[in-house]
């Protein structure tokens, strides 16, 4: 066993780490976290090099410095097999807040939120113990996910405050950039409807909601600024900043499941974007102070490894963080009634985890469930060799999902990292070129390669939060007349929306939406990231448009799609066989 002191070299230990004497004697796989009962909640945490952990008890979520209190019980936690600590405490402790304070070789009495919390306090800082019997909306047991045929879904991606933080939504100003403000009804803008009831007018299927687990930003109402969400915090945790009430650990939870409900009664399935990839900060997070350098990969000169883009990258190959993901989605997905995940920069990942956790939540939490990510990493990552990464290249070895199909994207767009300039198959109208071509005949039969014929394997899109609105990526191009831009935004997603695979928009592109020219809006303002319901007004014949072209995808089987040829090559024609129906199909740039 080796002797792991603060100066032993960080390679020698995660070498240990991943020794088959370590992971043989501390894989643990049974049920981690704050385990409620009515008479009594058993505490159990993963933590094998710590010398002593204690359980600090609060009353309430709120710490001293934020109006609350930092008074507390605390209770000594037990070491037992696999270097799991444990400690039971009887009574009821519903709605109670908890810590672990832990001393390591490494760390020396340092508190921090279990990573298993499933709910917390202001800004995340203490975990909750939840009773999740007393949370269910009226009505939650009898709806359920809709099952959709995957090249009949139809994907809107939103962030939560954007569907409702322009003053043209119009709704109840109490719920502006909430949960409650999501799923508001009857809210309209002269003469056109908004909001939830915008969505449904439009006919998606489902929403993929950009990150809403607990992320890490100021909750606290006065001091809240505009935040993507790519910041994990606690992964279990619903976002505090969405709730009325961040304060209270059961407001976040309630309203959120109020939110899905309200979704799943109209036939519209929810969507989580995860990212499991990084942290927000790796040093002192409550995965490094439990178990320093195991959850995280390192470069050969014991840097921390980058390919996250955010200055960490979690150790998806590391059985017990592997263990947490599938435990994190499967939590996730139950309790939320969740119709799926997208996994943010999945190529970070390797394959075996994403395979083992997309089979078991297929498996023991719903067959029809969809799982799909980004194929590729921000930076090189240091997984080892015997591992292979979650990348597009490695498309074959995907088993129950699938990925995004940025090659369709740009053969249309020249979107992602392509320079502003470029111009792709929709605006390149004097001289489309033959590589395009080819990749967008390829992309509307669904498929990203040739070698994989799985079609239920791509994800077809041409923009989502990432990057350029179709708006602002025809004016970063060059193209300034108004009509044309708008043209071409609409002939974007009518080839997207009459592809084969998953079909996928960003929020707003039904009404021409632009952030003024920014390709990157993360952290920009609330009112840059906004949906504007005048552009509904202005463009209501493209919204029209987008209705008809979201029912088609929905109500057409995409299985018999074949392309017409003899054609130049500024022309897109294809025909879908569906039934007694034969659909003519044809696209022409120019």
């Amino acid at each position: 066993m080796l002797n792991i002191t603060k100066d032993t070299n960080i390679n020698k230990i995660t070498r240990h780490y991943k020794t088959k004497y370590f992971t043989k004697k501390y894989t643990y796989n049974k049920e981690l976290g704050a385990i409620y009962d009515k008479e009594r909640t058993i505490f159990r945490v993963w933590s094998p090099v710590s010398s002593k952990i204690l359980l600090r008890i609060y009353d309430t979520g709120t710490p001293l410095i934020l109006g609350g209190s930092d008074e507390y019980l605390e209770y000594p936690m037990t070491k037992g097999n696999k270097g799991v600590w444990e400690v039971e405490i009887y009574g009821d402790l519903d709605g109670k807040y908890y810590t672990y304070v832990v001393t390591n070789f490494l760390y020396q009495n340092k508190e921090v939120v279990d990573p298993y919390a499933k709910s917390a306090g202001i800004n995340g800082l203490r975990g909750m113990v939840v009773n999740f019997a007393k949370t269910n909306p009226l009505e939650w047991d009898n709806y359920n996910i809709h099952k959709v045929n995957y090249n009949n879904l139809v994907v809107y991606e939103s962030h939560i405050a954007d569907l409702t933080n322009s003053i043209t939504w119009n709704g109840n100003k109490n719920n502006y950039r909430l949960f409650n403000g999501f799923y508001e009804g009857n809210t309209s803008y002269n003469g056109v409807k908004t909001g939830f009831d915008h969505l449904k007018e439009l006919g998606v299927n489902a929403v993929q909601i950009l990150p809403l687990f607990d992320h890490t930003n100021d909750e606290v109402y006065e001091n809240r600024v505009f935040n993507w969400g790519y910041n994990p915090l606690n992964y279990n945790v619903i976002e505090g900043s969405y709730s009325s009430n961040p304060y209270d650990g059961y407001v976040r939870i309630k309203e959120f499941k109020e939110l899905v409900l309200s979704y799943l009664k109209v036939g519209i399935n929810i969507i989580m974007d995860v990212v499991y990839n990084h942290v927000n900060e790796h040093v002192a997070s409550n995965f490094d102070v439990l178990m320093p350098y195991y959850y995280y990969r390192y470069n050969k000169d014991g840097s921390i490894s980058n390919g996250s883009g955010c200055g960490n990258e979690t150790a998806s190959d590391a059985p017990m963080f592997k263990k947490f993901m599938i435990d994190s989605t499967e939590f996730l997905a139950k309790e939320y009634k969740l119709y799926g995940f997208r996994f943010d920069l999945m190529g970070v990942h390797n394959v075996e985890t994403m395979n083992e956790l997309t089979k078991n939540l297929k498996e023991n939490v719903n067959e029809n469930i969809v799982v799909y990510g980004e194929p590729w990493s921000a930076g090189p990552i240091a997984l080892d060799d015997k591992y292979v990464s979650a990348v597009q290249s490695n498309l074959a070895l995907y088993e129950g999902y699938g990925c995004f199909n940025d090659r369709i994207r740009d053969a249309l767009i020249k979107g992602g990292l392509n320079p502003k300039e470029a111009l792709g198959w929709i605006n390149n109208t004097k001289h489309a070129r033959l590589c395009d071509y080819k990749v967008l005949v390829r992309g509307i039969k669904g498929l990203i390669n040739y070698k994989v014929k799985d079609r239920s394997k791509t994800v077809t899109y041409a923009t989502c939060h990432d990057n350029y609105t179709l708006y602002d990526r025809m004016k970063a191009a060059g193209v300034t007349d108004e009509a044309t831009v708008k043209k071409m935004a609409m002939l974007t997603n009518a080839v997207i929306l009459t592809s084969d695979g998953v079909g996928f928009m960003l929020s707003g592109e039904e009404m021409l939406r632009t952030k003024n020219g920014n390709d990157n809006s993360y952290n920009s303002s609330y009112e840059e990231n906004e949906i504007n319901y005048e552009y509904k007004i202005k463009h209501i014949d493209m919204f029209n448009n987008y209705q008809k072209l979201i029912n088609f995808k929905k109500n057409v089987n995409f299985g018999t799609l074949s392309f017409k040829k003899d054609y130049p090559r500024n022309t897109l024609v294809y025909s879908i066989s569906d039934n007694n129906y034969e659909y003519l199909v044809i696209h022409k740039n120019g």
